[in-house]
């Protein structure tokens, strides 16, 4: 897993004709990357394809052509993948929250950092939400979030927030596939590392 640069992003009228072959995959990639935990929150856990295609499908409904606005995009989207020792997602907040009542939305603004990770070796990490303006602008029915793993995988993901108590075992191709990005970043990370003590 790397960030995108602009030979990743393919020419509008090329995407359009591999999109339906594209789609196919990103289902396939997002399925286990997607956590629900109980009825009120979703967890999309970001990889480089997965933002990819969040970059092809926004230039392809707001025809977008620039150069300028393409690597805007790039430069909007490529926080959401996570650093080395990192995992990030996005959080939604499903139901039962009016956030046109500001009494409302105050309780879950202090949701974030109620939310953890049990990782393989027994750790617990909690959230933090990633510095990242332009998306994170909403009071909180959508949130990124970073996850601090180090090279250790999660295997429960959880909410000690006073208003939202539960806890949820990743099912075990969701362990794998955040294994396997966690792994990923590391990787990339070793080689750019060696390559710049070449």
């Amino acid at each position: 897993m790397r960030k995108l640069e602009r030979f990743d992003i393919m020419d509008p009228l090329l995407y359009e004709e591999k999109r339906a072959e594209l789609k196919r995959h990103i289902v396939k990639i997002k399925e286990p990357r997607r956590v629900f935990l109980g009825d009120k929150l979703l967890f999309i856990f970001e990889n480089t394809e997965m933002v990819r295609d969040h970059i092809q499908e926004k230039i392809r409904t707001d025809k977008i052509f620039r150069e300028h606005d393409v690597l805007r995009q790039l430069e909007i989207f490529n926080p959401l993948i996570a650093d080395a020792g990192e995992l990030r997602c996005t959080m939604i907040v499903l139901s039962n929250a009016d956030w046109e009542r500001p009494h409302k939305i105050r309780p879950w603004k202090d949701l974030v950092s109620h939310i953890y990770f049990i990782l393989d070796d027994g750790r617990k990490v909690y959230a933090q939400a990633a510095e990242l303006a332009v998306i994170n602008q909403h009071p909180g029915t959508l949130r990124v979030l970073t996850f601090f793993c180090g090279t250790q995988f999660p295997v429960i993901i959880g909410s000690d927030f006073k208003e939202y108590k539960i806890e949820k075992k990743l099912t075990v191709s969701q362990q794998k596939a955040l294994q396997e990005d966690l792994h990923s970043i590391i990787k990339v990370a070793a080689e750019k590392h060696l390559s710049a003590d070449m």
